[in-house]
């Protein structure tokens, strides 16, 4: 991975992490054996979005991601490509590669405009923000920040986290 990350999530508790990912492995393999493009798509996009929260398991994650962004388009399932959409650009971010991750969170974020599906846009403005400090456009992140902020606000449990990307940005001198 090229250059530091900021506020890169990390599972509070390893063990039950490590056992979701175990869990999850498993569900894709079964989806795999039955052939359910559904449950494929499902089981991918689940297993590579715990994936991406694992150091050095990204690539894996974003492979996963790509296949359930591939699925999702097939099937025209607009909620799980914005899923796949906001975890591939996470898992790009975290492989370094924030010009396309940038443009895969935008990708996200005019999706949930066009078609109405708005429960994964404070996400998306969110780690936008996150990705856009590792690029050093820090104005640019706050105004993500602030924007994610306006819509965790009845959130209590996302909202913490984007005060405190905004705080630590602050102290950044943005």
């Amino acid at each position: 991975m090229s250059g530091p990350t900021f506020r890169r999530a990390v599972p509070p508790d390893r063990d039950a992490f490590l056992n979701h990912i175990a869990a999850g492995r498993a569900a894709l393999a079964a989806a795999r054996a039955s052939g359910d493009e559904r449950a494929i798509l499902h089981a991918a996009g689940a297993l590579g979005s715990a994936l991406f929260m694992e150091p050095g398991s990204e690539a894996e994650a974003a492979t996963l991601l790509e296949e359930a962004l591939a699925l999702s388009r097939k099937r025209g399932d607009r909620a799980t490509e914005i899923d796949g959409l906001l975890g591939l650009a996470t898992a790009i971010q975290y492989l370094g590669e924030r010009t396309r991750a940038i443009a895969l969170f935008e990708e996200g974020l005019r999706l949930c405009a066009e078609s109405g599906i708005r429960d994964k846009e404070h996400f998306l403005l969110h780690h936008l923000g996150r990705c856009l400090v590792e690029v050093g456009r820090r104005g640019d992140a706050r105004s993500a920040f602030e924007r994610a902020l306006v819509l965790r606000e009845a959130m209590p449990q996302f909202a913490a986290s984007t005060r405190a990307a905004l705080a630590e940005l602050a102290e950044m001198g943005q």
